[in-house]
């Protein structure tokens, strides 16, 4: 309860440092707004001063800032989807401060431009061999209020969430239908968020601080090692050169749920810097579908970021670091469960106290280019928590070093090297783990990217030595075709790897009353995937379309899959004495209409994750069979008004036959869809001479009131046994729990 009261007190506390804010005197700052030929302003362009290396991306209101440039004369880029790229030279004296302006043409065929890091090297998204895609923090939000990254993800094409827990709200990403446990979730490019943060460190990553998210789907274990199995999902924080001097952003939801967040943006010289914090509280206990337990957990939850950036005597980046702290207090149960009754016998609840801090560094040493970069990260994170009477604490350590080399040998050839050692600490107070498990990962890669007209080709090849299991090799291969200016087509295997830490990873091994079993040691889980996707435009006059159509294969051996079935008290964990398969494919569509304000995505992701052993197949509990995304954003210019949509559609997912057998619940989940609406008016124009920004929205959220009713089986006895045990379980999840939800409000930008 402390931790709550503190809540809100630290985050003023943070509003009065974030209020800092230092100009620098001795360089130029180069800033304006980027717009496109009809005057509205362009997000997400890129500004880029080709002598420097530095660059910024337009904010959503178009606007950039470039600061600290040295006196000197500048090539300058402005590129964007769709638009024909502006170059123009300019001339810039010791402390100018000078506007530039930029309207920008249609280009249909103009649509990769965004630069990205999938390869660990810069580059371009057409470029790019490995096919990634990325998300604004924009598009990310469509249609939503949150500040929770978990609640934002599953908008994202072939991503989706799965509701671990009825009861505490814990969740995970799946890509194309893979579990979470396998997909490497980085932060600016760093391998920091340990098994153990994936139950509930994600939930602290604010959208405030992200700039965007990459998503790889398939094999990248060469680059990433363990974990990147299904995929990356790697989450890009903001530029503190492209971020206002304060902003504040609060919202209010009709679950009583409220959130504050304070950002500013201090400078000095050489020096920028990015601080924000997010606070939120929600102790409302609602019981809508009558299973006797809160449809939504409560919880306190506080993070704060801070970054910084240090740039060379001629304005090339040279260091950044960042920290963040995460705290976060939730509470599942009956509405009339708190804290103070944590481990109680009496009444069922779940109490979860987590504790998180990182700390990540890099650097561009000078004399070489930046060429050489170095990169490392320090984390710490500590749960403790109660699911009914089990007690369970775990804590993991993470230390993280890398280093890169990327060298052009030929005009043709560019080539990047790589070492990498990771250590592991991880302790926890189950059977499972007498003493901490120490995990000490060097590793060395190196991968070669070699263009011949049209046509891309790149190779990679990573080893790792682990402590248990030797030399671990994660080959991959990939190829890019570009036969027309409109046409892409792309291919990639490779191989993955990975050590399974049960309890960090399966919620299902603590909640409910389930008694955890081990048939085996378990052996490391290894996969091998195929990936392949054409993307064409078609110019369709001034509204381009984009078409992709992407196929996926991934075959995994020894994985280790939850048993449900053997009997209804006991989860069983064995290594699969067959093969796991997850095969599917996808189709997008993207438009973007010049001639009117609008703008939409859709997608359709087909899936098909199943077992094999001893000749018997079953399809994988939890896994859709489809789903489906849509957003549309309409700017009402005359107005200042922009209205966005969001939808999402899932097939159906085999639940655990225990539910089916012994509470007559369905075997499989229906099709279900969902709908979100947000409005958005601007009041103040961030660009006009007031130099503030004002703008409130209101978003509806499940706009259909659509629920799955209870996940829970048993509600009414959750420590009562009978002679199979304790049939209280909290996962029979498939869909939303949480019905129609209106938020509201407010954001504030200084310039």
């Amino acid at each position: 309860m402390a931790f709550r009261r503190r809540t809100f007190l630290l985050s003023l506390v943070f509003l009065g440092l974030a209020g800092v804010s230092l100009t620098a005197q001795a360089q130029a700052v180069l800033h304006g707004r980027v717009t496109d030929d009809t005057g509205a302003p362009l997000p997400n362009a890129n500004v880029y001063v080709h002598e420097t290396a530095q660059g910024a991306a337009t904010d959503e209101d178009g606007r950039y800032r470039l600061a600290s440039l040295p006196a000197g004369t500048y090539t300058v880029a402005v590129s964007a989807i769709g638009f024909q790229t502006v170059d123009k030279r300019l001339a810039l004296e010791k402390g100018e401060t000078r506007t530039w302006n930029v309207s920008m043409t249609t280009d249909v065929m103009r649509q990769e431009e965004v630069v990205v890091t999938g390869t660990m090297r810069e580059t371009h998204v057409k470029e790019s061999p490995v096919k990634v895609d990325v998300v604004g923090s924009e598009r990310l939000q469509k249609g939503k209020t949150s500040s929770n990254f978990m609640d934002l993800i599953g908008s994202v094409g072939g991503l989706t969430t799965q509701l671990n827990c009825g009861v505490c709200g814990t969740n995970a990403i799946r890509v194309n239908g893979v579990e979470g446990a396998n997909t490497a979730v980085l932060v600016d490019g760093m391998p920091i968020m340990g098994p153990l943060a994936s139950v509930y460190g994600l939930n602290g990553i604010s959208p405030s601080i992200i700039d965007q998210v990459e998503v790889i789907k398939g094999p990248q274990s060469t680059l990433y090692g363990t974990q990147a199995l299904g995929g990356v999902v790697n989450v890009l924080t903001k530029n503190p050169a492209n971020t206002p001097t304060f902003s504040a952003d609060a919202y209010a939801k009709s679950t009583r749920e409220g959130s504050v967040t304070l950002a500013a943006s201090p400078q000095k010289g050489r020096f920028e810097g990015f601080v924000s914090g997010t606070a939120v509280r929600m102790e409302n206990a609602f019981d809508d579908n009558g299973d006797g337990f809160s449809d939504a957990p409560r919880q306190s939850r506080l993070s704060l970021f801070g970054k910084g950036t240090l740039s060379g005597k001629d304005g090339e980046p040279r260091a950044s670091a960042g920290l963040k702290l995460y705290g976060e207090n939730r509470t599942g149960g009956p509405p009339n469960f708190t804290d103070d009754l944590r481990g109680s016998d009496e009444i069922y609840g779940e109490s979860i106290y987590t504790r998180r801090a990182e700390l990540m560094a890099e650097a561009w040493p000078s004399g070489v280019d930046r060429r050489l970069r170095l990169s490392g990260a320090l984390t710490y994170h500590d749960q403790d928590s109660y699911y009914g009477t089990e007690h369970y604490v775990g804590t993991q350590k993470i230390a993280f070093g890398q280093a890169t080399w990327s060298q052009e040998v030929a005009e043709p050839l560019q080539v990047l090297t790589g070492v990498s050692t990771r250590y592991d600490v991880y302790d926890d107070n189950t059977p499972a783990t007498t003493t901490a498990e120490r995990r000490f990962i060097p590793g060395v890669f190196g991968q070669g990217e070699y263009t011949v007209g049209a046509l891309t080709m790149l190779g990679g090849l990573r080893f790792d030595h682990h402590g248990e299991h030797g030399i671990v090799t994660a080959p991959r291969v990939s190829a890019k075709y570009s036969p027309t200016e409109a046409t892409t087509m792309r291919t990639s295997a490779g191989t993955g790897f990975r050590v399974v830490n049960v309890f960090t990873e399966d919620h299902a091994a603590l909640t409910g009353s389930r008694e955890v079993v081990f048939e085996d040691d378990l052996a490391p889980e290894r996969s091998r995937s195929v990936t392949a996707s054409v993307e064409h435009i078609f110019p369709l006059g001034a509204a381009p379309l984009t078409l992709s159509v992407d196929g996926f294969y991934t075959r995994f051996s020894n994985k280790i899959i939850p048993n449900y079935d053997r009997s209804p008290n006991l989860i069983v964990y064995k290594n699969l004495d067959g093969f796991s398969v997850t095969r599917g494919f996808s189709v997008a569509l993207n438009q973007n209409f010049t001639a009117v304000p609008l703008a939409y995505n859709t997608s359709v992701t087909v899936t098909d994750v199943y077992t094999q052993e001893r000749g018997d197949r079953r399809s994988v509990t939890y896994a859709p069979d489809f789903t489906g995304s849509v957003g549309a954003t309409y700017a009402f210019r005359s107005i200042g008004t922009e209205v966005e949509y969001a939808g999402r559609l899932t097939g159906p997912k085999r639940m655990p036959d225990y539910y089916v057998e012994r509470f007559g619940r369905d075997r499989w989940s229906p099709t279900h869809t969902t709908h979100d609406l947000k409005v958005t008016t601007e009041f103040l124009d961030v660009n006009g001479p007031t130099g503030m920004g004002v703008e409130a929205y209101v978003s509806v959220e499940n706009l259909l009131d659509y629920t799955q009713g209870s996940p829970l089986v048993d509600a009414s006895a959750p420590f009562d046994r009978d002679d199979n045990g304790k049939p209280f379980d909290t996962i029979y999840t498939w869909g939303p729990i949480v019905g129609r939800t209106v938020s509201v409000g407010m954001r504030v930008n200084v310039r």
